[in-house]
């Protein structure tokens, strides 16, 4: 792959990882403010309402700089 075709993949695999992290950032949100334990079919409570969020932060945050280092 020469530089050009290097740089498009590195932001089309940054926008879809950035993508990602912010569905797993509003899962994580929505998780945090439901008043039972229960979200879309998912029991989530304790250490399971904060892995969306850290998972979606390292997701998003690797995306951004991708995209930015292409």
């Amino acid at each position: 792959m020469n530089n050009d075709e290097n740089a498009k993949f590195k932001r089309t695999l940054g926008g879809i990882l950035t993508g990602i992290g912010l569905i797993l950032l509003l899962f994580a949100c929505a998780a945090f403010m439901s008043s039972n334990n229960r979200l879309m079919g998912f029991d989530v409570e304790g250490a399971r309402k904060i892995a969306p969020a850290i998972l979606g932060f390292i997701l998003m945050v690797s995306g951004i700089s991708l995209i930015n280092r292409a």
